[in-house]
């Protein structure tokens, strides 16, 4: 993919965030709408995998790519929320697979929650 390029939502850390704020339905119909086309042997292809990760998502207000768009990326992603608790944006950190490090949510989160503070994000979650 190119700087400024398109991926498509189901491969990267922030279009699953908006994925996983989407109803089931519309993810339904994303995944008829497209065919779930993989990249990589890690890209998520059957609606059941990819339904897993968006619940997993939704519990742990955090995303991640596992070289799903790309062999040797690995991507972290917080939602940025608006003062109605609307996801608007997505906080995305992108390493090297083998520098990247899981632990790294945590401040990206903390991060992302500040951005959403800024734009009169208010309300508690408990994730």
């Amino acid at each position: 993919y190119l700087v400024g390029g398109r991926a498509p939502l189901h491969l990267t850390s922030v279009g699953k965030l908006f994925l996983a704020a989407d109803s089931a339905g519309d993810v339904r119909a994303y995944a008829r709408r497209t065919g779930l086309p993989g990249k990589t042997p890690h890209s998520l292809t059957q609606l059941e995998a990819l339904e897993k990760e968006l619940d997993k998502i939704r519990r742990h207000d955090v995303a991640f790519d596992n070289e799903e768009a790309e062999i040797g990326l690995r991507c972290i992603a917080a939602p940025v929320r608006d003062d109605e608790d609307r996801l608007v944006a997505g906080l995305s950190v992108s390493a090297p697979s083998d520098r990247h490090n899981p632990d790294w949510a945590k401040p990206i989160k903390a991060a992302a929650n500040g951005i959403a503070h800024a734009l009169g994000h208010h309300a508690q979650r408990s994730k």
